[in-house]
């Protein structure tokens, strides 16, 4: 019976996190001829972000694009509706798993644990993970050597992020003293490090680039932290719009023209060397 109680809380848990939010499903859409696609966003400068009251950055120009080929091939009418944004990602998660008929927008990693909870579009982005210090900090050309180089630093990623594996791995590999401590989103862990050179982290190279953008006092070590990973939206078990978003979103999409250019005009032209 002791083992009860928890069930409970995480059941109501995902019965509010999927209360909250509410869309149309592609079937509603197809057979009615319009409907919406309502989608749940965790902000991600240069991905996903309000601005002036207007959704910006490649996810929103991707979205633009889907309900452009919807409307071409098949003749139906979808409106996107920002249902809201989830700061936190552990919840951002949560949503994407518990609500039905809702996208979940960022950049989220593609992972076989992550398939047995939810489904994914095709991957819309690859990423490299990043090793990112306080600018002030020792270069680090090598993980053997980081326990020495990065001697009295404590570590922080997001929880629930694959970043977690990656720094476990850091510490039980090269840095068994490494204190790890958690925190919610990319930009507040970064703030951290800005205000404290003794703090690093693991990040998406996406975050990275916003964080040169905003001339934080950071800098990226030249370290191989895992291999390049695919970025996709997520979606719940139960959706069905995983099956128009295999049609628009292929591998010769991201190889177009229009594809690049919405990659360069909010990522920059530098990310454009680390797509595959």
């Amino acid at each position: 019976m002791k083992n009860v109680f928890p069930l409970v809380l995480v059941i109501i848990s995902n019965m509010v996190f999927a209360q909250k939010y509410s869309g149309d499903s592609w079937a509603t859409v197809k057979s009615k001829g319009s409907g919406t696609l309502g989608v749940v966003y965790y902000p991600q400068a240069g991905l996903i972000y309000e601005e002036g009251g207007k959704m910006k950055g490649v996810c929103a120009e991707l979205l633009n694009e889907f309900t452009s080929f919807v409307q071409t091939k098949y003749g139906k009418s979808i409106t996107v509706k920002y249902l809201g944004a989830e700061n936190v990602f552990n919840d951002f998660l949560k949503v994407c798993q518990s609500t039905s008929n809702i996208l979940g927008v960022t950049n989220v990693t593609v992972t076989d644990e992550r398939k047995n909870l939810m489904k994914f579009t095709p991957a819309f982005l690859s990423n490299q993970e990043t090793l990112i210090t306080h600018k002030d900090a020792p270069t680090v050309d090598n993980l053997k050597n980081i326990s020495t180089d990065l001697a009295g630093y404590t570590a922080k990623v997001i929880s629930g992020s694959v970043h977690v594996k990656y720094m476990e791995a850091v510490k039980h590999e090269n840095f068994p003293a490494l204190n790890i401590t958690y925190g919610p989103s990319g930009p507040e862990i970064l703030k951290e490090i800005s205000a404290n050179p003794k703090v690093f982290t693991i990040l998406d190279f996406t975050e990275y680039v916003d964080a040169t953008r905003k001339q934080l006092p950071i800098k990226r070590q030249n370290v191989a932290i895992g291999i390049p990973q695919e970025l996709a939206f997520a979606m719940a078990k139960q959706t069905d719009w995983d099956k128009i978003w295999k049609e628009f979103l292929t591998p010769e999409f991201r190889k177009s023209e229009k594809y690049r250019k919405i990659i360069a005009a909010n990522l920059g032209g530098a990310y454009l060397s680390v797509l595959k």
